[in-house]
């Protein structure tokens, strides 16, 4: 029993010194050519993880830019994707990637670069994306505090 306790001991601080010796340094690897593949990688995580939300989006956009209106069934279709993409902002891995990649490399500004451009890209207005960017789990996303560790 002893030695099971004395090998974990040792284990665990062999694996520890070991971390701590790889751990990277921000100013040696945030260059943009060492986020920009990251930050991809994040936002088509969350491309695959929000498509079903940002079509139920776009077609309301849709709606509102041919002069209609929202109907009601419509109107709780998108209450229904606003808090899908609430829980997607606390959640998602791709998320937490872009956080972790914010507090790494001090970088406030990366999620709220990211999101926005792939909200362009799937075509969403910027009054849908001013929409958006009013939701309560999307301004804690932006707003979130880079010196302190992403809940993981």
């Amino acid at each position: 029993m002893r030695s099971k306790i004395l090998f974990s001991a040792l284990l665990s601080a062999g694996l520890s010194i070991g971390a701590c010796s790889t751990t990277p340094d921000p100013a040696e690897i945030c260059s943009a050519e060492w986020i920009e593949p990251r930050i991809e990688r994040a936002v088509n995580e969350f491309e695959r993880d929000t498509r079903k939300i940002f079509r139920k989006f776009r077609k309301a956009a849709d709606s509102l830019q041919d002069g209609g209106n929202i109907g009601p069934l419509q109107m709780l279709s998108v209450m229904n994707a606003v808090s899908a993409l609430a829980d997607k902002f606390e959640n998602a891995q791709a998320v937490q990637d872009m956080r972790l990649l914010a507090q790494t490399c001090d970088e406030p500004e990366l999620i709220k670069n990211a999101m926005t451009g792939f909200m362009r890209k799937k075509g969403l207005p910027d009054i849908f994306i001013g929409f958006i960017n009013e939701i309560d789990a999307y301004k804690d996303l932006l707003n979130t505090d880079i010196r302190k560790p992403a809940h993981i």
